[in-house]
């Protein structure tokens, strides 16, 4: 019981708003529009889920990649991106962290931060 305590304590800044923020998206985004990856508005939800879950498991692998899949049908997704940036870091590994955390798309004035 404790492992798992301190598993969700590690992701706890990673997961909340994005299932929050996903479930916001229209269904034209969410299917990916005309560069994205077409997904359902349920597949897309599913995805962010299943990521969330992922990495409050600590399953931060897994997380990255259910994170990239959301990522391709909505890249404009601040929260998957902050998200997938912690994932990274858990793995150790830093560079794709830091490029997801300073992502241009999310530096928009009035945006996310």
């Amino acid at each position: 019981m404790e492992k798992q305590g301190r598993r969700r304590e590690k992701c706890a800044g990673l997961v909340p708003r994005a299932l929050g923020m996903a479930a916001a998206v229209e269904p034209g985004v969410a299917a990916g529009g005309a560069s994205g990856r077409s997904l359902s508005k349920a597949d897309f939800l599913e995805k962010v889920r299943r990521s969330n879950e992922a990495c409050q498991r600590g399953d931060f692998a897994a997380a990255v990649r259910l994170y990239s899949d959301a990522l391709l049908a909505d890249p404009q997704n601040c929260i998957l991106y902050s998200n997938r940036s912690g994932a990274y870091l858990r793995l150790g590994q830093h560079q794709p962290a830091l490029d997801d955390a300073v992502r241009p798309v999310c530096s928009t004035p009035g945006g996310p931060r």
